[in-house]
Parts: C-alpha cells; sequence; structure tokens
C-alpha cells in the first residue's frame, strides 16, 4: 500500500479525541504536513464519527490516498508466545488457534496480527501477539466504508512507538522501555532492534492526587510481567517521548524514583514537521507519537489487524496486479521483437537492393548471375535454419510448468538464451530444464540451472533462479 512518492493518512479515535496526520513520501524521507485534532463527546455515534473524521480528511486533503488506523492499545490483547515454527503461513494458523486461550471468544470472533521477535536452532520462533475482537475492527471498517475509503489498514498503535523510537535511535542494541504520555493515560512499549518486545496501556488519572506514585508503581509493574512473560534482556533504561505539554513533576518523581536512568525525548526535534503540525503537537495533551510513528515505517503484512475476506481481496488485487505486470511484460518483449524483426527486415532490404545495384554495375566483370543467385539463396537458407528468438519464446510459453512465474528473458541469438522466475518449490525448476533439454528448439543448448536461491518474502519463501542455454 505504501510507496514511495506518495500521500498517507493516519488516524486514531480514543475515547475523548480524534486525531488525524498527513504524510508525505518523498524519496524515501517522510514529512508531515498537517495534523488534526478534534473531540468527541461520550454519547457520540459512528454516524457523528464518520462526518468528524471525513471534515477533518477533507481539510488536509484527502484523496483516496492509503490510510492507517492506529488502534489505542487498550483495545486490544497482546501476549509474549513461542510457536514450533518458523514459516509464515505455519504460524499464521498457529496464533489463530492460540488467539481464545488469551480472550473468551471462538477463533471466528477473533482477529490476531503477530510481529516475529526472533527465531532459533530448534525451529521455534517468538512472537509479540496481538487480539482483537472482530467487532472492534469491523466498527472501524464500517466507518471507513460509510466514508467510501478501500485503501486502508489497522495496526496496533505500540507499533507506532516502538517506529518512531527505532527511526530517531536506529542504532540503539540495547532493550528500552518508551513512554508514550496521553490525555487519556500512558502507553508503556518495551522496544528492542526495532522489534516490540511488551507493551501496556494504563489509565493515569493527572488530576488525582498522588498519580505520579500510581505512575511508578504501574511501570514496575510493567517491567515485573514483561520479565515474567519472557526470558529476554530487561529493560536499560526508560525513555519519555514529548507529549506536547510535557509533565516536568512527572519526569522529575520518575527521575528520583525509577531504579533505572531516565530520559525524555522531544521527538518533534527529529521530525520533519510543519509549522501549524508542531504547534498542533506542543500545545495538546494529546500525543501524536502513536501516529507520527505508524507513518514514519512500514507495516508489516503479519501487523495488520483486518478481518479475514479483505485481506483474501488484498491478496487477490495484489495477484491481479502481478497478473497485469506480467502481460506486460510479455507484450513488451512481443513489441520489441517485432520492432526489431521490422528493422531487421528493412535494413536486410535495402541492403540487397544496394547490392543488386552494384551487381547490376559490374556485371560485365562480376560471376555469373546465376553464381550469385545460388549464394543468395543459401545466405538465406543458413539464416532460416537459425532458431530466431520467437520460436524460443513460444517454446518457453508452450513447455513452461503453470507453477513458475518468468521474471526476465534474455536471447543472444545462435549464442545463449538465459530464463530468470520464481517459483514457491525447486522441483518445478528442475522438470522444467528437463522438458527445456528434450524440446526440438533446444535441443542444441545445453541446459543447466545457474542457480536457484531460497528467499523470504512477505507473502512466503520463493526459489528465485536463472536457467542458462549455451548453444553447442
Amino acid at each position: 500500500m505504501i510507496k514511495p512518492k506518495k500521500t498517507i493518512f493516519v488516524c486514531q479515535l480514543t475515547e475523548k479525541y480524534l486525531k488525524v496526520a498527513k504524510c508525505l513520501l518523498h524519496n524515501s524521507k517522510r514529512g508531515f504536513a498537517g495534523l488534526e485534532l478534534g473531540a468527541l463527546s461520550p454519547d457520540i455515534d459512528d454516524k457523528k464519527i464518520a462526518e468528524k473524521l471525513s471534515a477533518s480528511l477533507k481539510k488536509l486533503e484527502y484523496n483516496n490516498n492509503p490510510l492507517i488506523i492506529s488502534l489505542p492499545r487498550n483495545q486490544a490483547t497482546c501476549r509474549l508466545i513461542k510457536v514450533p515454527s518458523q514459516l509464515p503461513q505455519e504460524i499464521k494458523r498457529i496464533v489463530s488457534l492460540q488467539a481464545p486461550r488469551y480472550l473468551p471468544y471462538p477463533a471466528n470472533e477473533l482477529i490476531t496480527g503477530y510481529q516475529i521477535i526472533s527465531m532459533d536452532k530448534e525451529g521455534y520462533s517468538a512472537l509479540n501477539l496481538a487480539i482483537v475482537h472482530k467487532d472492534t475492527v469491523e466498527r472501524y471498517v464500517k466507518i471507513l466504508q460509510e466514508l467510501k475509503i478501500k485503501k486502508f489498514i489497522i495496526a496496533l498503535s505500540s507499533y507506532g512507538i516502538c517506529n518512531l523510537y527505532g527511526s530517531i535511535n536506529q542504532n540503539a542494541p540495547e532493550v528500552v522501555m518508551v513512554i508514550d504520555i496521553d490525555s487519556d493515560g500512558a502507553e508503556l512499549a518495551i522496544v528492542s532492534h526495532k522489534k516490540l518486545l511488551f507493551s501496556r496501556y494504563f489509565k493515569l488519572g493527572l488530576s488525582k492526587a498522588g498519580f505520579e506514585n500510581l505512575f511508578i508503581d504501574e511501570i514496575n509493574k510493567t517491567k515485573d510481567l514483561y520479565l515474567k512473560e519472557s526470558s529476554m534482556q530487561a529493560p536499560a533504561k526508560i525513555v519519555i517521548l514529548e507529549a506536547g505539554k510535557i509533565f516536568p513533576e512527572l519526569i522529575a518523581a520518575l527521575t528520583k524514583q525509577a531504579d533505572l536512568p531516565v530520559e525524555d525525548l522531544s521527538y518533534t526535534k527529529e521530525m520533519n514537521l510543519s509549522g501549524d503540525s508542531l504547534n498542533t503537537i506542543l500545545n495538546s495533551q494529546s500525543s501524536f507519537a502513536g501516529l507520527l510513528g505508524l507513518g514514519t515505517g512500514e507495516i508489516e503484512e503479519s501487523l495488520r489487524l483486518l478481518p479475514e475476506e479483505i485481506k483474501e481481496e488484498i491478496i487477490k488485487g495484489s495477484r491481479r496486479k502481478e497478473n497485469l505486470r506480467f502481460i506486460l511484460f510479455i507484450f513488451s518483449i512481443i513489441l520489441l521483437w517485432v520492432l526489431g524483426v521490422t528493422k531487421s527486415l528493412d535494413n536486410k532490404t535495402q541492403h540487397l537492393q544496394r547490392i543488386k545495384s552494384e551487381l547490376n554495375k559490374i556485371s560485365k566483370e562480376a560471376m555469373s548471375l546465376e553464381e550469385i543467385e545460388k549464394r543468395v539463396r543459401l545466405l538465406q537458407d543458413r539464416s532460416q535454419k537459425k532458431v530466431s528468438s520467437l520460436d524460443v519464446l513460444y517454446e518457453i510459453h508452450k513447455i513452461m510448468p503453470p507453477e513458475i512465474s518468468l521474471v526476465s528473458f534474455n536471447y543472444e541469438e545462435d549464442k545463449q538464451v538465459t530464463l530468470r522466475g520464481e517459483t514457491l518449490e525447486l522441483n518445478p525448476v528442475l522438470a522444467f530444464v528437463s522438458i527445456l533439454g528434450k524440446s526440438p528448439v533446444f535441443n542444441k543448448f545445453n541446459v543447466k540451472v545457474r542457480y536457484a536461491t531460497a528467499k523470504k518474502m512477505q507473502e512466503g519463501e520463493i526459489v528465485d533462479f536463472e536457467i542458462i542455454c549455451l548453444k553447442k
């Protein structure tokens, strides 16, 4: 969904506010051209929310751009788990079956997302699993469908905090507890190497006396729960993100009582923000850290919290685009070949005309026309016996197994043919090589696999291969 030189929007719906951010992508750099913050009444319905969202998007000049919904942490359940697989499709099935253990609902009523934190030699994967009830996600889907927004994804706000800290501290090796303070409460995320290891949300109660002590207790509770659920390294320090109006007394209390070093991170100084966007953040008690974070980094396919039918539609759309690209690729090859053949025939025709003209001039001094005609015919016969690129392309199309996707085709006339492609398994490649060697078009070529390399993609593991056919 997110490509260079594009504009994306990120929004979040909390109990009190509707937040929207406009992110500009240019030459792999991201900047924020606008932020909108709107208050929500406690009894507001989804129709009114849709109207407010529509107004905010219109103000930021939304034009069917991709949209990311930042799901508040308190609307999801997260767990650190270990599964006996390292294959994306298997992990997806396992987490779907594991989800009802943490929320008392059937698997078909839950939506899951996950991020692989690590893999071991025994074939296990450590995951950060996010679970959301289907009704929660479908509420957002209905609001977006009401506004006829089709290009959207939903991701947990904790990954926005993780992305934000990782984009500012790209080479930070230690485990860090990052705290994002909002008007409603605080979100704590434990991150390492741009991976989210653990997260929690709790109400802060800033208007209540002694809220600093409650804040310290929740931090200690978060650290204890993290260490209990995982065998990973303990946090090395605490980082508080700037949340508009920083609470000096809170930072002072945390610095005095916490058993870890404390830093405050003014992330607005590190972000490419417009003047109005900067003022919106600095003059508000609401945090935009999660929104900006989701706008600064790519969102893995496995983290997208969408109903299965929408995910399937996205996959089908991607496949249609891939098929269209392949058809255009083949059409381009054929068009180039036709243009090349036409040009070649034109050159040969002109050359032949020049030869005939010269022969007419020197006919008395040259060999007989019969001898010339024999030589010309011999030359034409030899040219016709060569295998043309069209013959090669047609033969490949005819015998290529359906499991193989051809990526590139290179034909050096009367020398070699190079094929590059992708497949899910190695066996179709070997079968293809065997069939090529027996083909009447390739029987004068030595056919072999130059390389076949397995690569991990977002959609799963594929085999990238190259086949070379050298003229004997």
